[in-house]
Formats: structure tokens, sequence, C-alpha cells
């Protein structure tokens, strides 16, 4: 498993990227808040400098996180997860819920997939044996992005770091998405505070799904992204970081 640490912070916030990313996803992120925060940024097993670690559901990624956490000693840390990132801090939050002083879900979901949705991971796990990596995260990757003519060169870097992920790995993270259980009912109980960051124009996971996932918890913040689909850290990285840095603040003033 591999993971970078930037700034020194009196604050850890760890991030987790999504499906067919790494951990540069959040190089905006690092850039804006490492003055303010310690920032841990992991490779989840599959990809970026973690390719050959391997894991077949959330919860086997969470304890894979869990060991970084605790090899650096992290007391009490914010867990962010973008997307598939999301559902493995989730995952964490509901067995290490102890470790943590705050769960974040950048366009990300508490609920499980619809059959709608099991059918397109099948699908996409068929396309992928048929034609690998690249033909899959090309036609994948673009849409995202609500304005991808503006964000083109993070596409065409996002792209091309995808297309070094092993098909094998893309595999094994559909099935484990596909079989992920229902969060929503933990959601409702944990007195965790919790960040939801969504996108107005977020195809894959709508915006009006996620305000109601933060209208069940005891303590949440949501933050709405007027110019961004699936990307926002991208898209918006001003915005997406301070909706972050304002989620930590009040947490550090509610533990003092």
């Amino acid at each position: 498993m591999a993971y970078q640490v930037f700034g020194t912070g009196p604050q850890t916030i760890v991030l987790l990227h999504g499906f067919c990313e790494n951990s540069t996803c959040f190089n905006e992120q690092v850039f804006l808040l490492k003055d303010r925060f310690r920032l841990v940024c992991i490779d989840l097993p599959g990809f970026g400098y973690s390719a050959n670690a391997e894991a077949n559901s959330m919860e086997e990624m969470a304890d894979a996180v869990y060991e970084i956490m605790t090899e650096l000693q992290l007391t009490k840390p914010v867990l962010f997860g973008h997307s598939m990132g999301g559902y493995v801090a989730l995952a964490l939050a509901q067995k290490y819920e102890d470790a943590l002083s705050g769960l974040g879900l950048i366009h990300s979901t508490a609920l499980p997939d619809s059959e709608e949705r099991k059918q397109k991971r099948n699908q996409a796990i068929a396309f992928i044996k048929t034609y690998g990596t690249e033909a899959y995260v090309t036609s994948f990757i673009p849409p995202l992005f609500h304005l991808q003519y503006a964000n083109q060169k993070r596409v065409d870097m996002l792209t091309q770091e995808a297309e070094k992920i092993l098909p094998e790995a893309l595999t094994s993270a559909l099935e484990a998405m596909r079989s992920r259980s229902d969060s929503t009912h933990w959601l409702s109980k944990t007195l965790l505070p919790v960040c939801f960051i969504a996108g107005v124009y977020d195809a894959l996971i709508p915006f009006t799904d996620i305000a109601s996932q933060a209208a069940l918890c005891n303590q949440a913040s949501f933050y709405l992204l007027q110019n961004s689909a699936h990307m926002g850290m991208i898209e918006e990285a001003e915005q997406c970081s301070q909706g972050i840095a304002d989620f930590c603040a009040g947490i550090a003033i509610a533990e003092h």
C-alpha cells in the first residue's frame, strides 16, 4: 500500500480516491490545504502505486487503509473519500468508528447499488475482460466532468494514469462496489459528524439523493458545488477544499 503525507497542521485529513483514479486526484486539495492540515493521500489496493495490493471488498480496502492509519499513529483523523473512496470510508467508519473524528463523502453515497446499477457493473466487467483497460477508461472518465473542455488537461492526465491500471484491478473493484452493503442505517445512528459534498450536474450520484442522506444524520454538513458533475475536487477545487476545511474547523472547535 502506497501513501504520501503532506503538511504539518494540527488536524489530519485522510483522503481516499475513487474508481479509475489514484491519490493524485487530490493534488489541488494538497496545494490548497497543506499549510493548515496534515494530509495523508492513499492509493487504494490495485490503483496507483498500490497496484500490487489486492482487496476483494470495501471492507478489505478499509482494513488496508486502517493499517496505514495505525502505522502512522494517526489520532482521530477526518476521513474523506471520493466516490468509491467514500464507500471504503463508510466501511472503515462502521468498523473503526472510534478511530475517527469525522467522515466526509465527496460525490459518494451510503446507498447500495440498485439492480440497474449492478447490471451496469456487470456490463463494465464484461467490457473490460473483452477489450481491456484503455478502451474502458477512455470512455468512462470524460463524462465524469460537467465541462470536459474546461478541464481537458486533467481529463487527459487522469485517463493516461488510469490506462496503467490492470484489468483485474478494475473488475475486482467493480465487483466490490456491486456487492457493498447499505450504510444508511449506520448514518442515522452514528454520532460522528458527516460531511457531504455533491455536484449539481452529477449524473452518477444525484445531489438530491445525497441531501436526503445528510438529513438522516445526527450531525451533517452539506456542500453543493454549482458547476460540478462527479469530479468536484478538480472542477471546483477551491470550493471543494473550502468545504473540507470548514468541516474540519467545525470539528476542531467542537472538540475544544
